[in-house]
């Protein structure tokens, strides 16, 4: 049996202060090292595989004389039982960061989450951050991501489904995004309860049934001259962008967005390109009619930006811009009707199906929307171009020419 030093004494522990090991007794092989810094950390020496090993028990004074012996008493034992002290430390300690990684909340992985997705825009990115504050933190936010289940995703779901379906359908898809993420990080092993096919669409009618669309106002086509008319009075850049929104029938951020380098004046097409197309997936061409051309020719280019339309600072204009050029002009009593930017592209559709024979199909298509289902899509190589300016020739033309 190997021999037991003296059994010191608190105070006897205190005192050592001599560089290098110091053998305390009652547990053979304990002792306190004092490192040339003079910090005192507890050293447990053990013979076990045919190897002697140092084992640190944790510094002194924190660890205090009666726990280093009772840690190391309770090691002696663990050899003799045959167990493997140094695989059991490195076990015990897999197996703490593997609790404290499923201790994670869902607050707390979906801001891990936000720190790694990249947005299209940072206005996406809060929107983002808005909805999960105001929607999904105080029903779950605190609770532990690998605990979450239907119950809980039914909870931040149940008051808004069908009050207000649209956000409701982003927060859930918003919510199984972070708890994918959760389960590919470790922090959970259970299934995904936000997942809408299987799962979520067992409880809720789909958004596509329950959704009220909100229309937005929209002017009479045989209106657009006259507005035009007065429009063209306003020399501003906002007027010229909104003049060629109505002429192009585009959405307001492609305007807004569009680039000298996007237009090709010698095939006559502005390519705009995918990432401020709605559906994100494809570039879109559109035809540019005479009228088109003629406003483009008419705007000076400036050499520090690529922007057709920048705003005074050379900035992309913002959406309120433009809107508030109409809502100015309609209190000035300008025009005579309703109407909102977005609105002209309604008004471009509903002239398509009342004054034209040009089919569903094309309008849907100069309105940069989807058309057809994913196999239609998948085998449909065209784009229409040319026929897509054909309409946009005789839209040009209609609003251009005063209504009988």
């Amino acid at each position: 049996m190997p021999r037991i030093a003296k059994a010191l004494s608190a105070i006897e522990v205190k005192r050592i202060s001599q560089k290098g090991f110091h053998a305390v007794g009652t547990v053979s092989g304990l002792g306190i090292l004092v490192s040339p810094q003079e910090t005192k950390s507890w050293v447990l020496r053990v013979s076990y595989g045919g190897t002697r090993h140092p084992l640190g028990l944790g510094g002194y004074p924190s660890v205090t004389l009666s726990q280093a012996i009772e840690k190391a008493r309770k090691i002696k034992s663990e050899i003799e039982a045959g167990i493997d002290p140094i695989n059991a430390k490195k076990i015990n300690k897999s197996k703490l960061i593997e609790e404290q990684a499923k201790s994670k909340t869902f607050e707390e992985c979906a801001k891990q989450y936000l720190l790694r997705k990249t947005f299209n825009n940072v206005k996406h990115g809060k929107q983002w951050q808005t909805t999960l504050n105001q929607y999904v933190f105080p029903h779950i936010g605190n609770m532990l991501i690998s605990e979450i289940g239907i119950t809980h995703i039914k909870e931040v779901l149940d008051p808004i489904w069908y009050t207000k379906t649209e956000t409701a359908s982003r927060v859930q898809g918003r919510i199984k995004k972070v708890i994918d993420f959760a389960i590919v990080s470790g922090y959970r092993e259970k299934s995904n309860p936000a997942i809408w096919d299987g799962y979520l669409d067992s409880i809720y009618d789909s958004p596509k049934k329950i959704k009220i669309i909100e229309h937005f106002d929209s002017m009479p086509s045989d209106e657009v001259y006259d507005f035009l008319k007065a429009l063209r009075k306003h020399k501003s850049i906002s007027a010229r962008a909104l003049e060629f929104l109505i002429l192009t029938a585009v959405r307001s951020d492609s305007v807004r967005s569009a680039t000298w380098s996007q237009i090709d004046l010698e095939r006559n097409i502005w390519t705009i390109p995918k990432a401020y197309t709605k559906t994100k997936k494809r570039e879109h061409t559109v035809p540019l009619v005479p009228e088109s051309i003629a406003l483009l020719n008419s705007l000076e280019k400036i050499t520090s930006t690529d922007l057709v339309f920048p705003s005074p600072n050379l900035k992309k204009l913002s959406d309120s811009t433009i809107s508030k050029l109409m809502r100015e002009m309609r209190t000035n009593k300008e025009f005579k009707s309703i109407g909102v930017p977005h609105g002209f592209r309604a008004t471009f559709s509903t002239w398509r199906l009342e004054k034209t024979n040009f089919s569903q199909e094309l309008g849907e298509l100069s309105l940069m929307h989807e058309v057809g289902d994913s196999v239609y899509q998948a085998y449909q190589r065209s784009d229409g171009l040319e026929k897509r300016r054909e309409i946009m020739k005789d839209w040009a033309i209609f609003i251009n020419k005063q209504p009988n």
